[in-house]
């Protein structure tokens, strides 16, 4: 009986030292995948942060060159419109005094004598070419105008990416940083239970060596009563016949 509760025994502590074993493991590959899972969250945190530093230079360098043009393009403004008001007061004090020469009657020139045209009038046409100088300055500073419209459609553009560009960042190393800090949580309380399971399969093994050791001995207290129960019975089967020997010379001595 005591060597069968012994097997039954030792059977149920295989069981738990296999059961240990398997839980070990698995906390073992748990804790590896998520060293490996907090170092690869924590270098895409880092990439974000050097894209996020080199975004906020290059924005920083965009709208250095947004203020630049900005300032000349208006300066050129300035300058032209400066100039485009006073050769358009020119032109018209040129056309004025056009328009106040002599008198032009109608045998003053014909198809081979130019005849006595004011000479205020000769000039006028020598000078009506200002007109396109005029319009060609009208051009440059719509132009830059235009420009300057652009300029500042593509710098709203610009920071207006730049800022979404950062608040996505931003959202995405929250969520990770949150990820990590769960991750480290979830790695020790695994490395916890790794130590739990460790101990308690030591245990388990010094439990199955006792339950061999007990087992040794039982096994060796029924070697020796095999052993010996030959000889007991044959003693006991010649004590019997000595017995009956005994009786049978009483009975003959009657």
């Amino acid at each position: 009986d005591e060597l069968n509760k012994n097997n039954r025994s030792t059977e149920e502590q295989y069981d738990i030292k296999e059961s240990l074993q398997t839980k070990i493991a698995d906390l073992e590959k748990t804790i590896d995948y998520l060293a490996k899972e907090i170092e690869a969250t924590a270098k895409a945190v880092a990439d974000m942060q050097e894209q996020m530093k080199r975004a906020s230079e290059s924005r920083e360098g965009e709208n250095a060159d947004f203020q630049q043009t900005v300032t000349d393009q208006r300066l050129t403004q300035m300058i032209l419109s400066k100039a485009l008001k006073r050769m358009q007061q020119a032109y018209a004090m040129l056309l004025e005094r056009a328009e106040r020469g002599g008198p032009h009657i109608q045998t003053s020139g014909n198809s081979t004598d130019a005849g006595n045209a004011p000479e205020s009038f000769s000039k006028y046409e020598k000078n009506a070419g200002g007109s396109r100088v005029l319009r060609m300055l009208e051009t440059i500073l719509a132009d830059s105008r235009k420009m300057e419209d652009e300029a500042i459609t593509a710098e709203h553009d610009a920071q207006e990416a730049y800022e979404d560009f950062m608040k996505d960042s931003n959202e995405a190393i929250a969520q990770y940083t949150e990820k990590v800090v769960n991750m480290k949580g979830s790695k020790a309380k695994a490395e916890e239970d790794l130590v739990v399971a460790k101990e308690d399969l030591k245990a388990t093994v010094s439990k199955l060596e006792e339950l061999h050791d007990t087992s040794g001995a039982l096994h060796k207290s029924c070697d020796y009563i095999m052993d010996t129960f030959d000889k007991r019975q044959a003693a006991r089967a010649a004590e019997v016949d000595a017995l009956k020997e005994a009786k049978a010379i009483l009975s003959g001595a009657h």
